[in-house]
């Protein structure tokens, strides 16, 4: 009886009687708990307790269920309370007993390894006493016996740490599950680099001052292995040599000391080769044939192939507002299509460009010998914003802004806009629209209204016009289009300090130019990106009251580590331009203006270019920028952070690479729903006489 765990105690009588024994038991009954409360936690919040037991701490009601009841007393306020807490029953005395594990456990992990728990009923209230002790840390680790692996790198294998104030491991905790763990993972990690008979003792921990571990890990390291060749079996598609050839660089050779991760490079390029030709699920299985004798290893690399799969049927899911259509045009696959993995990679990358889907997964799923059906999921995201508020810019300075815009509308990829601003240099009103895939084919038709006015403090600019675009899409990374405006403007309110070349343009003015563009866009992730390129020219003729024609050449490559494979991202981008007129005056929104957010950061707008004698910038005829710009994640798909090297000048004539402005900076993107949020700070390194030598700024957008 007693072990059933319900019961304080029980006791057992007899009494004879004229008809035999009478057996009688006595039970005091634990209580029905209520509440559960703790003593001397001063170091773990009551929640954190509560959670690591088991115990909820949010009292929720279903969505839609009513109290039969409009009011309550505190008594049966509590006991419901309890239901919803998993309490308000007799907790046995193996629940309680388990508890007290959990909270030891966890008072171990916050470095508290003397806490003792013990507990007493106050009427239904569980109470656990806790005495937390001294908190210990890990103080420093040894590593004895190392001759040919460095400390360092024994110790970045490890989950556990010693202290390292610099590091903000202030006090690093000891958990003897972890430092197991942690001799396993040294143990693969000498294996990795070739020491087959490494030995690693019991760790040694010592306890001083009754609050600094301190933990000696013995190694005897043993020979180190040298690869005496490398085999491929069952790879009956591709020579030796063609595997090799794109890792040649850090291809492992017969007589070098063994090495898991060049091994593993293998691996990888074999199935990537064997994935290309449609074996989607192909492996390599690698043996390692150890000669203990000679102290060399042969490393045989087992081709899997399995077999080659067509499509049969592309199932789509999670798409509550995007059509099929819209999804389906974007697959590089189609029912009878041979699949590759590389068509898989490719279609996802152009979903996650459309800038609709969180994310967009595929899952093959088997439906004969050679046929896969295609699962395609997707998670839509909020397309619609409507933002009403304020904002500042460098350019602009403060302005009021309305804006409507519409991506995917009505499930169809289209994009609608409408915008108005107004501040006390800006007003920019538009209203926009982008038809994708027009006709069934990969044809984009938009067209554009605005109405705009920009005080530059010398003069005043205002415009009013319409722009309609077309752009087709041909191959797989290439488009091209062309795009015609008609735009009436003026130049006003002209100040005495002004240039010569405002004041000559001062006045209406009608303009009509026509461009056309050819761009190659291979770039993973338009927000973040990691690898790709994105190479744009464009060509652009105006005629009117002014003339000119303009061309602009930009390239931008992003470069992930591909030498130690870490998570750091290289972007170079460089940008040319060039304006002249053609008999007339180069409107003053057409020359360049280099220097500030989008061009060379750390300098404000114009600049890095020409500026008359208040230092307000006058525009260029021509441009160079080129950006440099490494970048590491912080928190994965939401925080980046970056450091940049900028180059460039706006000039009117000259040698494009002489006497070039440069400028250095870190920087961070904030990824929002609303759009991504760059923060930067940079420091012009040769700055102009006058010009500020730094600024922070900030961009609503995306620089790269």
């Amino acid at each position: 009886m007693y072990k059933l765990g319900y019961f304080q105690n029980v006791e057992a009588y007899t009494r004879y009687t004229e008809n035999g024994i009478d057996l009688t038991f006595v039970f005091k009954e634990l209580p029905v708990v209520q509440r559960i409360e703790f003593e001397g936690n001063k170091n773990i919040s009551t929640e954190d307790l509560l959670k690591e037991i088991g115990i909820s701490t949010e009292e929720k009601m279903e969505s839609g269920k009513a109290l039969p009841f409009t009011s309550m007393g505190p008594e049966l306020a509590e006991k419901l309370s309890s239901i919803k807490k998993g309490l308000g029953r007799v907790l046995s005395a193996d629940e309680i007993s388990q508890m007290k594990k959990r909270i030891e456990k966890l008072y171990e992990k916050r470095g508290f390894y003397e806490a003792k728990v013990s507990y007493y009923y106050k009427g239904n209230t569980l109470v656990f006493q806790i005495d937390e002790g001294e908190r210990a840390y890990v103080a420093k680790i040894n590593i004895i016996g190392n001759k040919q692996i460095k400390t360092k790198e024994i110790l970045s294998v490890m989950e556990t740490s010693e202290r390292n104030i610099f590091k903000l491991k202030i006090y690093p905790t000891l958990v003897k599950e972890t430092l197991y763990d942690d001799i396993s993972r040294i143990k693969d990690y000498y294996i990795s680099k070739g020491f087959f008979d490494v030995q690693i003792e019991e760790p040694i921990i010592e306890l001083k001052d009754n609050k600094k571990y301190y933990i000696t890990i013995k190694i005897n390291e043993g020979d180190r292995y040298k690869v005496k060749d490398i085999k491929f079996e069952n790879n009956n598609l591709f020579t030796t040599k063609e595997i090799f050839e794109p890792i040649k660089k850090r291809l492992i050779k017969p007589g070098e000391y063994y090495d898991e991760e060049k091994i593993d490079l293998i691996k990888k390029i074999t199935i990537d080769k064997y994935n290309e030709l449609g074996y989607i699920f192909a492996n390599v299985e690698i043996n390692k044939l150890v000669d203990k004798e000679n102290k060399t290893v042969e490393v045989v690399l087992n081709v899997q192939p399995g077999n080659v799969y067509y499509v049969d049927k592309i199932n789509i899911t999670g798409n509550y507002e995007s059509r099929d259509a819209t999804i389906r045009r974007e697959l590089r696959f189609a029912p009878g299509d041979l699949l590759r993995k590389e068509d898989l990679e490719r279609s996802q990358a152009r979903l996650n460009r459309l800038g609709y889907y969180d994310f967009a997964s595929f899952e093959p799923k088997l439906k004969t010998e050679n046929a896969l059906d295609i699962d395609v999921n997707v998670r839509e995201r909020f397309t619609g914003q409507m933002s009403i508020g304020a904002g500042y810019s460098q350019l602009t300075g403060l302005s009021l802004f309305a804006s409507i815009k519409k991506g995917n509308f009505l499930g169809t990829g289209d994009v609608a806009g409408l915008s108005l601003s107004i501040g006390s240099k800006y007003k920019n009103n538009e209203l926009s629209y982008l038809h994708r895939w027009a006709f069934y084919k990969p044809l984009d038709l938009g067209f554009n209204l605005y109405d705009r006015s920009i005080d530059y403090t010398t003069f005043t600019s205002i415009k009013t016009g319409i722009s309609t675009n077309l752009s087709y899409e041909f191959w797989e990374y290439w488009r091209t289009g062309v795009g015609v405006a008609l735009e009436k403007g003026e130049i006003k309110d002209v100040t005495d300090a002004a240039t010569t070349y405002v004041k000559l343009q001062q006045g209406k003015y009608d303009l009509y130019s026509v461009y056309t563009f050819i761009n190659r866009n291979s770039v993973d992730n338009p927000l973040l990106p990691t690898s790709g390129s994105d190479i744009t020219a464009t060509f652009k003729v105006g005629t009117g009251t002014r003339d000119f024609y303009k061309v602009v050449l930009s390239a931008t490559k992003f470069i992930p580590d591909r030498i130690f494979y870490t998570d750091f991202v290289f972007s170079i981008k460089g940008t040319i331009g060039l304006v002249e007129k053609i008999s007339k005056s180069i409107p003053l929104d057409e020359l360049f203006f280099v220097g500030g957010d989008f061009t060379i950061r750390g300098f404000s707008y114009g600049g890095a270019g020409p500026v008359d004698s208040n230092n307000d910038p006058l525009g260029a005829k021509r441009q160079i920028v080129l950006n440099y710009q490494v970048a590491h994640p912080i928190v994965e798909r939401f925080l980046w952070g970056y450091a940049f090297l900028d180059q460039g000048k706006g000039f009117d004539s000259g040698n494009f690479f002489s006497n070039m402005y440069n400028s250095a900076g870190v920087g961070m993107k904030i990824i929002t729903p609303f759009a991504p949020i760059e923060l930067y700070y940079g420091k012009v390194l040769n700055p102009p006489a006058g010009v500020s030598s730094s600024r922070f700024g900030f961009i609503l957008g995306t620089f790269f």
